[in-house]
This record gives C-alpha cells, structure tokens and sequence, in this order.
C-alpha cells in the first residue's frame, strides 16, 4: 500500500468550513461559484474535496426545509450531477 502524505494546506479545516457555510448563507451562490470560492481558499479542486462541497453546499440549500432523511436521499443525487 502506498503511503499518502496529506497537504495541510488542501484540507477542510474548522475555519475553511465555516468560511463557506458563511458564503452560502450570505451569497446564495451557484455551485459554480462555490467551487471559485473554495479554490480562492486554497482547497484542491479533487473529487473528494468537490463531493464534501457538494455535500454542504446541498445541506446549506435545504436546511431547514426537509428532514436529515430526505436531505441525505438528495444529496445522493444531486452529489454527482453538481461535481461534473
């Protein structure tokens, strides 16, 4: 197996996620935007940091309107359609 050494610098900090929950509460940004955003951050525009925005930037959307169920079922489709 090989081994992987992580970049401090392309992580989801605390502070990075606050950052962008704040930007998609205040901004209501398309996902477009949202990528531009966490790119200015420093974060690496990969698959896996692009799905965990996604992630957010679907539960910021929807907070407050569905149930954590019908969220997760969302997110399921909406993941894909937004990282490509």
């Amino acid at each position: 197996m090989k081994k992987q050494d992580s970049n401090l610098n392309h992580q989801w900090t605390k502070q990075i996620r606050k950052k962008f929950n704040l930007f998609i509460k205040d901004k209501n940004p398309s996902f477009n935007e949202c990528k531009e955003f966490i790119k200015r951050l420093g974060i690496d525009l990969n698959e896996i940091n692009l799905r965990f925005a996604a992630g957010i930037y679907i539960f910021e959307k929807y907070d407050g309107k569905h149930t954590v169920e019908e969220i997760r079922e969302m997110i399921e489709d909406e993941t894909d359609k937004l990282i490509i």
